[in-house]
């Protein structure tokens, strides 16, 4: 123990008495050590922490590709969502959303806000209950039915 002490003294001396190198090596660790910091915090919120969500690796997501006509990455059709939800047996149940923005109006100026447009059963997918009120229901993704609207 005592030469570790003698160790650690003699590189203190050492670094006090060049202190412009001993300035610029702590600004590179404290450098080092932020921007190991920051990735390491955006790796763990983005692929280590689990989704915020009941049994989230039960949940997938599926996309479609067309390599005849050079598409990768296409959505489901409404049509391919009926067919994926009363014919599957593979999930156990099936939700299709999009981004959107609408425009809200009213007494003041109309307002543009950012929407997303889900069928009845994504929410309840996700473990998400509405606060208030009641949830999509099986009659809103029927054809024709009014558009119904929860507020977040």
């Amino acid at each position: 123990m005592g030469m570790f002490v003698g160790q650690i003294q003699h590189v203190l001396r050492r670094l006090l008495r060049s202190p412009m190198f001993t300035v610029i090596t702590l600004i590179t660790l404290g450098a080092g050590i932020g921007a190991n910091t920051a990735v390491f915090s955006v790796i763990e919120s983005v692929l280590l922490k689990p989704l915020p969500f009941p049994r989230p690796d039960e949940l997938v997501g599926v996309w479609h590709t067309a390599p005849g006509v050079n598409i990768q990455e296409m959505h489901a059709s409404p049509a391919t969502y009926f067919t994926y939800r009363e014919e599957s047996r593979t999930f156990q149940d099936i939700g299709l959303w999009a981004t959107d923005t609408v425009s809200v109006t009213g007494l003041a100026e109309p307002e543009q806000v950012r929407a997303l447009n889900v069928t009845e059963s994504t929410l309840p997918l996700l473990g998400v209950p509405p606060l208030l009120g009641r949830g999509f229901t099986h009659q809103d993704d029927s054809a024709g039915s009014p558009e119904t609207v929860l507020l977040t």
